[in-house]
């Protein structure tokens, strides 16, 4: 890198949507480079951060960076123009991207005291004597902690040691950064990417037209986009073991991706199963942070050819990628709740597109974006409509709660025949807990959480009231603590009731839970899961993450026991939601050899998303729905971005709303093509002690949406100091939701 570019932009690790310019010393020259981490000054602090690139001119006043941790870069071009692009796209701080792409863990700064020269012969400093052999005999080099125990001094002491003129005149205090010594990895065994890799299950045809379909882009190295809309059943994820082993078959590597934990380490068993001499690497947020660093470094270098992860396992620094696959695309918990809020299959897309690989989208209920753009051409559609050998796909009935209980008599029925063909069942309810909320049947006093406007959610086990948005929690309550009365009302059902009943209504079967409170040790899910498939549990209970892709044969029946849970929400993905969860959830049953059975439970049995769920019409709901988005004038019809407004106080919040009332109608002039609706009350108002405001940004067009978030965020940014404290505005582009 020559000298002519002095300058230096850098991601520093701070929530502030730019870069950060440095000046190079002649000394780092040769070494400052895209990719790489340095030790940058940032105000009294001492920061790690990314080099973006090498610029020739600064219009600002810079500091110089201090040192070039990274021998060679640990971000490729392409990864890092991926993390850019995230952080463009929606509204990022670079600052927030960077994690994604480095590893953890791995740099250190240290305070460090070093020698500058020899201690004056004269002295008669006892303490500078101390501090002069004690470097000395260091190498002229010390932690400031280490040299502290060394001579038996607190820190605070040797700091204020160190400060006296006379040691400052032969030693001087600095920060550094230390590389922890990397750790040996262990080598996949057996691989040779160049090798056939023999299967051991033979393909449908439909499974076999699916791989013929994708592999010459493998092979070339093209980019394209392939939405496998497969019913459940259909074998989707042997297609993703064939593809995966083609990929390795000649020299590159394959990532796939899973909405959740669970389902990604299902995939990787699967593929261990269907493959020989591919080594398989599970990759993701909640391994252990040493063994996430062993696994990143085995990827960085190029010896994990397959790597399966959730929606973080994105950014894996693979070497030579060739093939991307996005399983159960629709899911929303690809969507990031916090900054930044990318979407893992739309950011997936875009990796392909940079790298040059196909991506390979499967769903057996494909989002209506997705399916729209199959339909224009833009993505390759490839359909499975049949399970493997022919299986029949279950009976679905659809039946109204008889408000004697949860478990309805159909479903108590289906149960009891199931239990005693010696059979497994699996009911679903998308809601934690025993009761949504506990109201005093005197004086109706609720429950509620100090910090949110949501009601308190009653846990049975561990007799306490929940907040699931905070985490606030409060003992259950004996009487009513407004009137003093013993008459409290529990309403709602949750996970934990549908277990209570169960247990009551079947005795001698072997019930599981599986949700957020069972599955939060390490491993538990996998343990819940691996019962369920040595068929040690009768009946598994749990919310959305039992019903995603998991591939039991023993499950014979599916209770979805309140279909109307999402139905009626404020948000115009509630059908889709809806119709997702009922057609997932009815995909567990009948993967044996008996047809399955599905009983779903719900008062809305004539809404399309129902009764297109109960027919495994996927087209059917999707022209249904599409007209409604098409006249309503939402997604695939347009493009969205929900600004948030939260403030620590009510009145904080409206005078920041009266300022904004301005920007608000100059954008609406000054951007063609947009529409702004709003601000309103979120529909919940105050959540961790704070108050929020929704406004929707809606374009026909993301370039038009862009530029009116754009001059809508510039104008608030022009506001008084005064007028946005306290006051935090958020952007989410491409929603999952609008509420």
């Amino acid at each position: 890198m020559s000298n002519k570019l002095p300058f230096a932009q850098v991601i520093a690790p701070r929530p502030v949507r730019s870069f950060f310019t440095y000046s190079v010393p002649p000394s780092l020259d040769a070494e400052v480079s895209p990719g790489k981490r340095v030790l940058i000054p940032f105000g009294s602090r001492k920061l790690i951060g990314l080099v973006v690139s090498r610029i020739k001119n600064s219009d600002v006043k810079t500091k110089p960076i201090l040192q070039v941790i990274d021998p060679a870069p640990v971000v490729g071009l392409h990864l890092l123009e991926l993390a850019l692009w995230t952080a463009q796209y929606y509204f990022a701080p670079p600052g927030d991207v960077a994690p994604l792409i480095l590893p953890r863990d791995d740099a250190v700064i240290e305070n460090l005291v070093q020698l500058t020269g020899e201690i004056p012969v004269n002295t008669r400093s006892k303490t500078a004597r101390l501090v002069f052999d004690a470097l000395t005999a260091k190498g002229g080099s010390r932690k400031l902690s280490l040299l502290s125990a060394d001579l038996g001094f607190t820190p605070v002491k040797m700091k204020k040691i160190l400060a006296g003129d006379l040691i400052r005149g032969f030693t001087r205090q600095g920060e550094s950064v230390r590389l922890k010594k990397k750790r040996a990895t262990d080598k996949p065994e057996n691989i040779n990417g160049k090798k056939p890799v023999r299967l051991r299950i033979k393909l449908t045809s439909q499974q076999k037209k699916a791989v013929t379909a994708i592999t010459p882009d493998i092979e070339k190295g093209r980019f394209r986009v392939h939405l496998i809309h497969g019913v459940t059943g259909s074998g989707k994820t042997e297609i993703y073991a064939r593809l995966a082993a083609r990929t390795v078959a000649i020299g590159k590597s394959a990532l796939i991706l899973a909405p959740e934990i669970a389902l990604g380490e299902m995939i990787a068993r699967k593929f261990e199963e269907s493959l020989e001499n591919v080594p398989v690497t599970v990759f993701h947020s909640g391994l252990k942070p040493a063994e996430r660093y062993r696994r990143w470094t085995q990827i960085m270098e190029g010896e994990a050819k397959v790597v399966v992860g959730a929606r973080s396992a994105l950014f894996a620094p693979m070497k030579n990628l060739g093939l991307i696959i996005v399983d159960e695309e629709h899911d929303p918990t690809y969507k990031q709740e916090e900054s930044p809020r990318y979407h893992g299959r739309d950011a997936a897309v875009k990796r392909g597109s940079l790298e040059k690989v196909p991506v390979a989208l499967g769903s057996a209920t494909p989002s209506l974006e997705s399916y729209s753009n199959a339909k224009e051409g833009k993505y390759r559609l490839i359909e499975l409509t049949s399970r493997i050998d022919d299986r029949p796909m279950p009976q679905v009935g659809i039946v109204e709660p008889d408000g004697g209980g949860d478990i309805g008599p159909k479903l108590r029925d289906a149960i009891q025949a199931c239990l005693k063909s010696k059979e497994q069942a699996l009911l679903f309810l998308n809601r934690r807990g025993a009761a949504r909320f506990v109201q005093c049947s005197r004086c109706g006093h609720v429950f509620i959480c100090r910090n949110c406007s949501l009601s308190l959610i009653l846990h049975a086990y561990s007799r306490s009231l929940k907040c699931h948005t905070c985490g606030y929690h409060e003992r259950a309550p004996d009487v009513c603590c407004e009137c003093g009365s013993e008459s409290l009302f529990k309403g709602g059902s949750g996970t934990q009731k549908i277990e209570q009943e169960i247990t009551e209504l079947f005795p001698k079967a072997r019930v599981a839970r599986m949700d957020r409170d069972t599955t939060t040790k390490r491993g538990s899910s996998a343990t819940i899961l691996s019962a369920v498939e040595s068929r040690s549990i009768d009946i598994l209970i749990g919310t959305q993450m039992i019903t995603k892709g998991h591939d039991f044969p023993g499950i014979n029946v599916v209770g979805v026991v309140s279909a109307d849970e999402l139905l009626y929400l404020p948000d115009f993905r509630s059908a889709e939601r809806t119709f997702q969860q009922i057609t997932q959830a009815a995909g567990r049953a009948g993967r044996g050899e008996r047809e399955g059975i599905v009983i779903v439970q719900t008062l809305s049995g004539d809404h399309h998303s129902v009764t297109s769920a109960k027919n495994h019409d996927y087209r059917r709901f999707y022209e249904n729905e599409i007209d409604l988005r098409r006249a309503a004038g939402y997604p695939p019809f347009s493009r969205l971005a929900r600004i948030g407004i939260e403030a620590s106080t009510v009145e904080r919040g409206e005078l920041f709303l009266e300022k904004i009332e301005p920007a608000i109608k100059i954008t609406a002039q000054s951007a063609p093509g947009i529409t702004i609706l709003g601000p309103v009350e979120a529909v919940v108002f105050k959540v961790r002690n704070r108050y929020r405001w929704r406004m929707l940004f809606k374009a026909v067009g993301v370039k038009a949406l862009f530029k009116g978030v754009r001059s809508f965020i510039d104008k608030v940014d022009m506001l008084p100091g005064p007028v946005k404290n306290r006051v935090k505005v958020v952007v989410d582009v491409d929603p999952a939701d609008v509420m």
